[in-house]
């Protein structure tokens, strides 16, 4: 197994699990070059399933800075060519983005069938990279993970993405939570553990079919819409009391209500989500407050 990404949130998450599986994984991070001299690295030429987590942007990231979309294009791509020349046809697993590549004009929930029409500079960037991989299915074995809003310890905020970790950061700062846009607005949100699980019964249906080509879709999301007012409710029932709220305009790339239907992940991996929104956020706000806790002698 190889993981590109292993560094990031979700990437660090499922290295941890391979890890404690047993399961040999080799982590690749920024420091750490996927692709030498027209190959892939030595880790990426044997591992039989690679996973790609790797991206340098997001939402707000994507509309500003173009040059990261193309470099991180630039980079998967480079990596589809070079497993095309080693001959090995690996499974790669790439981990996209539901909340952006589905045309907003259709209604949610969406499946993994649902029109593709991203409105976004991220969308487009997502749609871009599962376009590669599927033509590159002669040199891969591709499966899509299309993840929800995933949110739980350890997400970066400073990032600029991810409501749960910045409203869960301002509230232990005692500042108040900024809500873009209407409240009403409906995301889904997912735990990491849950988004984790995923990838792991998606290795496991390489196993099963060692030799399908055809490109696989799976949504992973927790498939409850939850508008953001309720959210701001359920962070302080997670936290013990009422933050002040500070409601701010919708943003450029911010959609008003996406949420997903996660059915054919049950169905064809075995998997479903298992973390109620109520007890993810529990373990992050614990996570997040013992780390920010003072230490210092016992008096």
């Amino acid at each position: 197994m190889a993981v590109v990404g292993a560094g990031g949130f979700i990437g660090a998450r499922l290295t941890e699990a391979l890890t404690m599986a047993g399961v040999p994984t080799a982590p690749v991070t920024r420091a750490t070059p996927a692709v030498a001299d027209g190959l892939p690295a030595p880790a990426l030429r044997t591992a039989r399933t690679i996973f790609y987590l790797a991206s340098s942007v997001n939402p707000a990231l994507a509309e500003r800075h173009p040059e990261r979309v193309a470099a991180d294009h630039a980079a998967f791509t480079g990596l589809l060519s070079a497993l095309r020349r080693a001959g090995d046809r690996p499974a790669l697993i790439l981990a996209g983005s539901a909340g952006a590549v589905y045309a907003p004009h259709a209604a949610p929930p969406y499946r993994e069938t649902a029109p593709l029409g991203p409105a976004s500079a991220y969308g487009r960037a997502k749609a871009e990279l599962e376009r590669a991989l599927f033509d590159a299915r002669d040199a891969v074995r591709p499966i899509v993970v299309r993840i929800a809003n995933a949110y739980g310890p350890g997400q970066r905020t400073g990032t600029m993405q991810g409501v749960v970790g910045h409203w869960l950061e301002a509230a232990a700062a005692g500042q108040p939570l900024r809500l873009y846009g209407p409240p009403e607005a409906c995301r889904d949100y997912v735990f990491v553990d849950d988004v984790v699980e995923a990838f792991l019964h998606a290795r496991h249906l390489v196993r099963r079919r060692p030799e399908a080509g055809t490109p696989e879709v799976f949504n992973v999301g927790s498939g409850v819409p939850v508008s953001l007012g309720e959210l701001a409710r359920s962070v302080a029932a997670a936290i013990g009391r009422e933050p002040r709220v500070e409601r701010l305009p919708a943003r450029g790339f911010d959609r008003r209500d996406v949420w997903f239907d996660v059915r054919r992940a049950g169905e064809v991996l075995g998997w479903r989500p298992r973390t109620p929104l109520p007890d993810g956020l529990r373990r992050t706000w614990l996570t997040l407050t013992a780390a920010t806790a003072p230490t210092g002698p016992v008096r």
